[in-house]
């Protein structure tokens, strides 16, 4: 078994799990997007606070 930081995490494409009902919430790393969404859901610089990021938010 293999020791883990506190704060890492995997990435999981929703889609590989049929049996979970994914509502996204936001959306992070959004200053480096190629395709902008418009769906009202919060866009991050980078990574929320909690996560280890700047918790900045950007415009849509």
């Amino acid at each position: 078994m293999t020791d883990h930081p506190a704060g890492d995490f995997t990435d999981v494409y929703a889609a590989i799990l049929p049996s979970v009902n994914f509502e996204p919430g936001i959306h992070v790393n959004y200053k480096s997007a190629v395709l902008r969404i418009q769906d009202g859901l919060p866009k991050m610089k980078d990574f929320p606070a909690e996560m280890g990021g700047s918790g900045e938010t950007i415009p849509e």
